[in-house]
């Protein structure tokens, strides 16, 4: 049996919709936006019941584009907590966001190996100041010297994360936010 009950929920204080499946209680619904940390934002395109290893599991299904790409990803609802889905961060966080790309400072560790498998741990983490936090550091080392491929690679995966939650938060394309992110990393504050 499903039931819909609109109530706060979550570190964020926002009204989400709970779908109450069974004895699970989802804050999410069908349309939703969300963010799977590692992938990105996501639209909720259903939730459907599928065998695995001959037992009945349910599924969330999320459409997930990257500048030309869409990707479905489904998630087991039983795991909706361990990858760590999460609403969208609040026009105040993403506020914040941007704000730090041009007045904050991320710590530089000078070991390579400590840095990326930092900066990994961050972007796997995916809340909003970490990806922020990475891409500034990167940015910064980049203006000192030329970052390796893997770090480029990790750069651009920053990049995306943060215009793909910023702009769902505030309502404005990847590329203006994009372009918003160039301009405080560069010290220009719009």
């Amino acid at each position: 049996m499903t039931a819909a009950v609109k109530v706060p929920v979550n570190s964020l204080g926002r009204m989400c919709y709970i779908l109450v499946m069974g004895k699970k209680k989802l804050w999410f619904s069908v349309g939703d936006r969300v963010v799977y940390p590692g992938y990105g934002v996501g639209l909720v395109e259903g939730f459907q019941e599928r065998m695995l290893g001959g037992e009945p599991r349910s599924f969330c299904t999320l459409l997930v584009k990257e500048n030309e790409t869409e990707s479905r990803v489904m998630i087991p609802l039983d795991n909706v907590d361990e990858v760590g889905l999460r609403a969208l961060a609040t026009k105040k966080d993403a506020t914040e966001a941007l704000n730090f790309l041009s007045e904050g400072t991320p710590p530089i560790l000078n070991s390579w190996r400590e840095r990326f498998a930092a900066h990994g741990e961050m972007l796997a983490k995916g809340d909003l100041p970490s990806v922020a936090m990475v891409l500034k550091a990167l940015y910064t080392i980049n203006a000192k010297k030329p970052l390796s491929f893997r770090e480029k690679k990790m750069y651009q995966k920053a990049l995306s994360l943060l215009t793909a939650e910023v702009g769902g938060a505030l309502g404005k394309s990847r590329q203006a936010i994009e372009a918003e992110a160039m301009e405080r990393l560069a010290g220009k504050k719009p």
